[in-house]
């Protein structure tokens, strides 16, 4: 465990939540006796009274969670629009040209880079996971495989030269040491090159109760007050943010080198301000997000003990479904899981060893209960649900436990 603050280095942690022990939640196995006999481990939730980091307290081994990584953004639902949206937003605002480079720093399976390399632009991605890197070389895109490190670096600047674009899209929560990735990522750009970095908000996510975006994969849960700090330690300056309606919530950042001559922009101080309204330095927003996923966790036993005689089976395969399950300690009553990512089905999943279908198998019936584990896409998975034709009781978990009649 560690106790120092991942950008300040500060010792002044308030521990905010002590949530359910867990496997890696990715880590779904290929035989149910493997994935029963995952380890748990503790996960912490803190708060740094200095920087206003939100960060987890646990040390992770990222080689055993990244190598064999099983995700994929290609299935994560509206993700590939919206970085077709956000490349041509950033295409248009910094006038980026075809001779310019453009690299994705945890780029998965290429999906950040598809549009600008369709735009005609130089591109190049760095992923450490072997799965999702070949996906991403297989559909023409140069990748690294590797974690951002030294070598890296400086196999990207000899074989590359510097980026007008660095993207880090839904990694920088990942990251040990996010001061070191900052540095990395400034050293592969050019001048006068912006970073642009999305990641998930937990001021909107904890708002509509998404806690299960806490897991190992998110070692740290930026704000634009922590982006602040963390911008200064990392020898560069936040000079955009602007809050994006994806994932339960996220933020959009922009980072500049320390010498840029740009100004932040306003928006920066008015989220910030935002900020103090909705308590997000405050320990007591945290002990009260705590509260109220017991209390679901509580109505969702209910809900499924009011039916005893019913199999009960689960939609949705993923990192924060396997939060879900031991969180709301919902795991032994699991009969299936079904899910359309083609990476989890005959896996099992981490800790409870539950058996993974293709969701196009699952079936009608009165004697049928479902719970809707990937709540955060409910309105596409009911009309999934309905599309292979299920009829039957649906409980969705999260923002507010209730029961939906499909049929």
């Amino acid at each position: 465990m560690t106790y120092s603050c991942r950008i300040c280095g500060s010792s002044a942690l308030d521990l905010a939540w002590d949530l359910a022990q867990v496997p890696y939640g990715d880590l779904f196995c290929e035989s149910r006796e493997t994935a029963q006999k995952l380890p748990s481990l503790e996960l912490t939730l803190a708060l740094c009274q200095d920087c206003e980091l939100l960060q987890i307290t646990q040390e992770v081994d990222v080689e055993e969670i990244y190598l064999e990584y099983l995700y994929q953004s290609s299935v994560t639902t509206g993700l590939g629009s919206y970085y077709q949206r956000l490349t041509k937003s950033l295409s248009l605002d910094l006038e980026l040209r075809s001779s310019d480079l453009v690299i994705d720093v945890g780029s998965n399976d290429g999906t950040g880079l598809k549009p600008y390399r369709d735009a005609g632009m130089r591109v190049l991605g760095i992923e450490p996971s072997k799965r999702p890197a070949l996906v991403s070389m297989d559909a023409g895109i140069p990748t690294i495989n590797s974690f951002l490190d030294e070598n890296s670096v400086n196999q990207t600047l000899a074989q590359h030269g510097v980026a007008q674009l660095v993207c880090a899209n839904y990694v920088a929560a990942n990251v040990p040491n996010p001061v070191a990735f900052f540095q990395n990522m400034r050293a592969m750009l050019a001048p006068d090159g912006v970073i642009s970095v999305v990641t998930g908000y937990h001021a909107d996510q904890f708002s509509v109760n998404m806690f299960d975006y806490i897991n190992h994969d998110h070692l740290s849960y930026f704000s634009v007050t922590s982006a602040v700090r963390l911008a200064e330690a990392s020898g560069l300056r936040l000079t955009g943010a602007e809050r994006v309606e994806h994932k339960g919530g996220s933020i959009h950042l922009l980072f500049r080198t320390a010498e840029s001559r740009v100004v932040p922009d306003e928006s920066i101080s008015k989220l910030i301000q935002r900020e103090r309204w909705v308590g997000n330095g405050a320990l007591a927003t945290y002990t009260a997000l705590a509260a109220r996923i017991e209390m679901a966790s509580q109505e969702v036993r209910q809900l499924l003990g009011a039916t005893p005689d019913l199999a009960v089976t689960g939609v949705g395969a993923s990192i924060s479904t396997t939060h879900l399950l031991h969180q709301f300690r919902i795991g032994s009553s699991m009969a299936r899981l079904f899910d359309d990512d083609a990476n989890k089905i005959g896996r099992f999943s981490p800790g409870f060893g539950i058996e993974v279908s293709p969701l196009k198998d699952l079936r009608p019936g009165k004697r049928q209960l479902v719970l809707l584990l990937a709540w955060q896409h409910s309105a596409v998975l009911l009309n999934r649900m309905q599309s292979v034709g299920f009829t039957g009781s649906v409980i969705v978990p999260l923002p507010n436990p209730h029961i939906v009649h499909l049929g």
